[in-house]
């Protein structure tokens, strides 16, 4: 008998465990920049085998898909069918086991917050991503933090990463007068994620004379395809202030950004 009763005990408190941590949290993403916007956010509760981003790590090709072109789901991209997020995690506001997950759509502009509600079931980790644009690869990230198990409201500043899987030459998608070494295709022809698209520049780009500032290498018009190493601190937007040349479509008084570029608070209800 004592032991039957032990085991009621043992029961009900871990339902009551359960029922407490299975919260809806209220979240607020505010985007610190003055001139980058954020693409629709990935928020993910989830348990310790599941990682959207590792710091050190060569990005996942859900990662990349993200990073390069804000694609979360086969909605945004049926090209990245198999390979992106949703392929990884499974099905959206849906308990896949180790994780759950929701799509925050729409841009999120400079200087803007934006609040939303996410069941994190009974998930302890959350994490969230999101691409920078315009940019080659950044991206905002925020890796498993632990949810909060007491109501109350928490703040997390978040950076800029770079996935490392595009190199930052920061060329308009538009651009074909640059082509990529060996395939021969113009950077704009298959569009370079981010960088502001639009009707074909006008500008003229004198990337032949050495180095160009940025990470692509680039000879007689050629750029030499490449990665950039792990998932790292991004180094953010160099540009340039030149209109009529340069090696960047970015205006450097205008994109470059300092860390953190997003703040995050999440608010657990009272039960």
């Amino acid at each position: 008998m004592k032991l039957t009763k032990l085991a009621s005990a043992t029961l009900l408190s871990l339902a009551t465990i359960s029922v407490t941590q299975a919260v809806t949290l209220d979240i607020e993403v505010t985007n610190l920049t003055q001139a980058q916007s954020f693409t629709p956010r990935l928020v993910v509760a989830h348990d310790n085998t599941v990682d959207t981003f590792e710091v050190g790590e060569s990005a996942s090709s859900a990662l990349a898909w993200l990073a390069e072109g804000g694609v979360i789901d086969d909605e945004q991209s049926a090209e990245s069918s198999g390979e992106n997020f949703e392929a990884l995690l499974g099905p959206a506001d849906t308990d896949n086991g180790s994780n759950t997950w929701h799509k925050v759509d729409g841009l999120l502009a400079p200087k803007s917050s934006n609040s939303f509600q996410f069941d994190a079931l009974d998930k302890p980790y959350l994490s969230l991503v999101s691409m920078l644009i315009p940019t080659n690869d950044a991206f905002v990230g925020m890796d498993s933090i632990a949810i909060p198990t007491e109501p109350g409201t928490y703040t997390y500043y978040l950076n800029a990463y770079d996935a490392g899987t595009e190199l930052n030459d920061e060329l308009n998608s538009a651009r074909t007068d640059i082509v990529e070494a060996e395939t021969g295709n113009a950077l704009g022809g298959y569009g370079v994620p981010g960088v502001a698209g639009g009707g074909a520049p006008t500008r003229v780009v004198d990337l032949g004379m050495g180095g160009t500032g940025v990470a692509a290498q680039v000879v007689n018009g050629e750029v030499e395809d490449g990665e950039d190493g792990p998932v790292h601190i991004h180094r953010n937007a160099l540009g340039d202030t030149d209109l009529e040349g340069g090696a960047s479509d970015l205006d450097s008084t205008v994109h470059r950004w300092l860390n953190p570029v997003a703040k995050v608070v999440v608010t657990v209800p009272a039960s």
